[in-house]
């Protein structure tokens, strides 16, 4: 081998190479994302460039991106459609492969997404290049802020490094921001996971008059001024996993308001890794009705007045709804009533009783209630609480309704036959006390869409899937306090995921799926996470068969 041939092949050559290589396909992926982005529809590329304030790295939230782009002016449509182009857009970026599928929901829609670093890279040279964005602020604080409107805060980058690393964030900044000739005119602020925020902090944001965006998720905030009226352009209103239990007021106005999003969820078997479908949620404002803009209205509680479920009914635009009920006699009546109004807007509904029946009671005023007698055709999502099976036969006509969760309802067999038929269901969700038997059954011919089994309910024993039952379903979760046995899995030719929680001796499924079934099954088994009652986990047996 000549000198020229021993220095080509060269371990330093090979490595310059290598990097050669590497920086040519890093050009090339980057001319990719620019003919991307150029592809784009002309009103999608600032919601791209938008997503350069999140952190790098982190799991962006489709419902809080979609949300924050209508209130940014970024998403604009006439006879309020402008969730549905939200939806569009992020439909667009995925189809082009500029944003990646994160968590996705039993039903398929994507819930978060992150950026690929070459494409975060390309459109943050994009946004600098046209000002998009104010890179005068630390990029742990702008992700707070709206992208236009800045506030011009007229302190030194030392001050501004030294209250973004303190530990307070955005709260610490507040007090500047407060003092901006900017800061009534802002239309966004996310507050969301932030401590330390006191109720000097929100009588100032109550300020903001053109304020269209509020999220106060996660934080430790307990109660809200009165001054919250004050927000007369607020359309979007996030107190969810806070200990806001009312507002100051027992009646509030704010009349644009389109989405008022609270509540707190809590585990029923207090098992962290198990399934949430307990809330604790701020207390129905009376007048409600006055804020007629309203699309969501999740989660409130309305216990305390019955007469004020009354004004639900008149929210026309309403298409989510989460109440919570005590159980007093009638209230079940009256909500049902407004519902039947809703019957041409609602999509999602979700009813918590707090006072749920037991198994050989009836549920409170049932001998008022038989059934709806126009059940909202356009529902998708229900959860149910505390209603006995025999007040829910309307749901056989839901015949777009693609997920339903259940507790406390004591389903008869002969009722999951009704469920069964559900054209459009693909996510199906069995937590506590939701069936009355301890054989779940799924038979053939039924539950012809359904994608997603969990069952969370430590009355099942055993699970069984005959010839022709679920031919789609992909992802089978169970948690369990005593688990006898789980059959037909052979007969589900979709199977992708079986999860079983709970102690047991998961060989004999393990092996099933490994040598017989035609796909490569992740199977997963997590002793002592099973289904828990007052808090201790009930040893399981250990037999399984085919």
């Amino acid at each position: 081998m000549t000198r020229t041939a021993r220095q080509c092949n060269s371990p330093r050559n090979l490595r310059g190479s290598s990097k050669g290589c590497r920086d040519a396909n890093k050009s090339v992926a980057k001319q990719m994302v620019k003919i991307s982005y150029n592809d784009l529809p002309a009103k999608y590329r600032s919601c791209l460039l938008y997503l350069t304030i999140f952190p790098d790295g982190d799991p962006i939230r489709r419902t809080t991106v979609c949300t924050r782009w209508i209130a940014e002016g970024l998403i604009t449509s006439r006879e309020n459609h402008a969730q549905d182009e939200a939806d569009s857009c992020i439909d667009a970026l995925l189809s082009r492969g500029l944003i990646q599928p994160g968590q996705i929901s039993d039903t398929g829609k994507i819930k978060t997404f992150t950026l690929h670093r070459v494409v975060r890279e390309v459109i943050t040279m994009i946004a600098r290049d046209v000002n998009f964005v104010d890179t005068d602020l630390p990029p742990d604080l702008a992700r707070h802020l709206p992208v236009h409107s800045r506030t011009g805060v007229q302190t030194s980058h030392a001050d501004r490094s030294m209250k973004a690393a303190d530990g307070n964030g955005i709260v610490a900044f507040l007090p500047d921001l407060a003092k901006s000739s900017q800061w009534q005119l802002m239309k966004m602020l996310d507050l969301e996971g932030c401590r330390g925020l006191k109720k000097h902090h929100l009588k100032s944001i109550c300020k903001i008059i053109l304020l269209k965006y509020l999220s106060l998720r996660n934080t430790d905030i307990t109660e809200l001024p009165k001054q919250i009226e004050k927000l007369q352009c607020l359309e979007t209103f996030d107190i969810r996993q806070t200990a806001v239990q009312s507002f100051a007021t027992k009646s509030i106005m704010v009349p644009m308001l389109k989405h008022l999003l609270a509540g707190q969820a809590e585990s029923p078997s207090n098992n962290s890794d198990g399934p949430q479908d307990l809330f604790t949620a701020v207390r129905l404002p009376s007048s409600i009705r006055r804020m007629e803009q309203l699309e969501t209205l999740s989660h409130v509680e309305a216990s305390h007045r019955l007469s004020d479920l009354t004004d639900v009914g008149h929210l026309l635009r309403l298409r989510k709804l989460g109440v919570i009920l005590s159980g007093k006699k009638g209230a079940l009546d009256i909500l049902f009533q407004q519902i039947e109004r809703l019957h041409g807007c609602l999509r999602s509904l979700s009813i918590q009783i707090n006072q749920p029946v037991s198994k050989n009671e009836d549920t409170p005023c049932a001998e008022e209630v038989i059934t709806l007698v126009s059940p909202p055709k356009l529902l998708q999502s229900l959860n149910i609480r505390g209603i006995r099976s025999d007040l829910l036969m309307w749901i056989a006509e839901l015949d777009q309704l693609t997920k339903i969760t259940l507790s406390e309802t004591y389903l008869a067999e002969d009722y999951t036959r009704i469920l069964g038929k559900l054209a459009a269901l693909r996510c199906l969700r069995l937590r506590r006390n939701s069936y009355a038997g301890s054989r779940l059954t799924f038979k053939d011919e039924e539950f012809k869409s359904l994608k997603s089994l969990v069952v969370d309910d430590g009355i099942i024993i055993n699970i069984s899937f005959d010839t022709g039952a679920a031919p789609k379903i992909e992802a089978v979760v169970w948690y369990f306090a005593t688990m006898e046995s789980i059959s037909g899995l052979l007969c589900l030719p979709k199977l992708k995921k079986l999860e079983l929680n709970g102690d047991c001796d998961p060989d004999a499924v393990r092996q099933e799926l490994d040598e017989e079934h035609p796909n490569s099954v992740d199977f997963k088994h997590r002793p002592g996470h099973g289904h828990q009652e007052d808090g201790a986990t009930v040893a399981a047996s250990t037999s399984m068969s085919k």
